[in-house]
């Protein structure tokens, strides 16, 4: 895909005025990538994403891995296999000596033919399977990486990193060691998100929850239409705003804000009350708030996030804490989803250069 030059990337910070605790050294040659996966079912599906290496000699040099996670991306082409700066972290952070892995996702890019697994713990199968594409990419091209592997994302990335820390602990523990993670902002506890957003009288992503109800009506198999949950005209709007064509900004625009306008009566009625047992239980199954890491993790997040509500952190914390996971929050004072991005990243990157080799 070409080369980004470290200039370019400075001249990037500086114009934008944004701090994400690197400076760029090392212009950063980046790699768009095809590789094999499988979806829910087992069946093998091909994923894209893009791979950003430190344009140097790598003779006798090995590098960390650095797989980072985007946020919420609903349109299948806004993605790093094909717009590089949309895997902005992975390439800074191969400007300073890593070797940067952005995953598109299941779903997403090249994964036309499936729905994106959203903010649902099986996204990150296709996440382990693009590091070890990675390392098999660049060993095939003679460069060695040091066994050390660091995992962040923000928003959905944030709850796609701490899937994928999970799950490669859980299952493949034997094949890769996370050295640390930082899954900032995250919706790690998903009965939680589930219960306040639906208890709101109003929320200002909309297109998030039709992406939710997209993923787990087909990942859990629940196979209901979205009358069941949405009221006209929105049932019948979302699939098609959720089909991989439209940005979560344009379903935002065909929708409703107004929780009680969006959702059936009887929906909110059954969901806050003794009802919708299948839903409920899908979505306990999916949070990541009661396991027992190894690596240490770096929770960041706005204290002022009405968007992923900043509870998810402090919930995600006291949990794994209780589970003896090493695991630290760092609260950016007055911070939104919006204006906690390049802090949270600046902490993250910071933390990650105190450990890395």
């Amino acid at each position: 895909m070409g080369t980004i030059s470290a200039k370019f990337l400075n001249d990037f910070l500086a114009d934008n005025n944004i701090d994400i605790g690197v400076i760029p050294i090392f212009d950063v040659k980046v790699y768009s990538i095809v590789y094999e996966t499988v979806d829910w079912n087992g069946e093998p599906r091909q994923a894209s994403g893009a791979i950003y290496i430190p344009d140097e000699d790598h003779s006798n040099k090995k590098y960390p891995i650095y797989s980072g996670q985007h946020g919420t991306e609903s349109k299948r082409t806004n993605v790093a296999s094909i717009s590089p700066l949309r895997g902005f972290d992975a390439l800074f952070v191969a400007s300073v000596g890593y070797i940067g892995s952005s995953p598109d996702l299941l779903g997403l890019g090249i994964s036309s033919d499936v729905v994106h697994p959203y903010v649902h713990a099986f996204v990150a199968e296709a996440v382990v399977d693009k590091i070890r594409a990675t390392k098999n990419w660049i060993c095939s091209n003679g460069i060695n990486d040091n066994e050390q592997l660091f995992i962040a994302g923000y928003s959905e990335g944030g709850y796609v990193a701490m899937a994928t820390h999970k799950l490669i602990e859980e299952k493949y523990a034997d094949e890769f060691t996370v050295t640390a993670s930082a899954p900032m902002a995250g919706p790690h506890d998903m009965t939680y998100t589930s219960n306040r957003i639906t208890s709101r009288e109003t929320y200002s992503q909309p297109g998030y929850i039709s992406f939710t109800y997209m993923s787990y009506n087909t990942i859990e198999k629940l196979n209901r239409p979205a009358n069941d949950f949405f009221q006209s005209p929105y049932a019948e709007r979302i699939p098609k705003l959720m089909d991989g064509s439209k940005t979560i900004g344009e379903a935002n625009d065909k929708l409703t804000t107004n929780m009680k306008s969006l959702f059936t009566e009887n929906f909110i009625a059954e969901f806050l009350g003794d009802g919708e047992q299948e839903l409920k239980n899908a979505f306990a199954k999916n949070s990541l708030v009661d396991w027992s890491p190894n690596a240490p993790i770096m929770l960041v997040h706005g204290e002022n996030d009405i968007t992923v509500g900043y509870n998810n952190s402090v919930i995600a914390r006291d949990k794994l804490k209780a589970n003896g996971a090493d695991i630290t929050l760092i609260t950016i004072p007055n911070g939104t989803h919006g204006s906690s991005v390049f802090p949270a990243y600046t902490a993250a990157m910071v933390w990650f250069s105190t450990l890395k080799k």
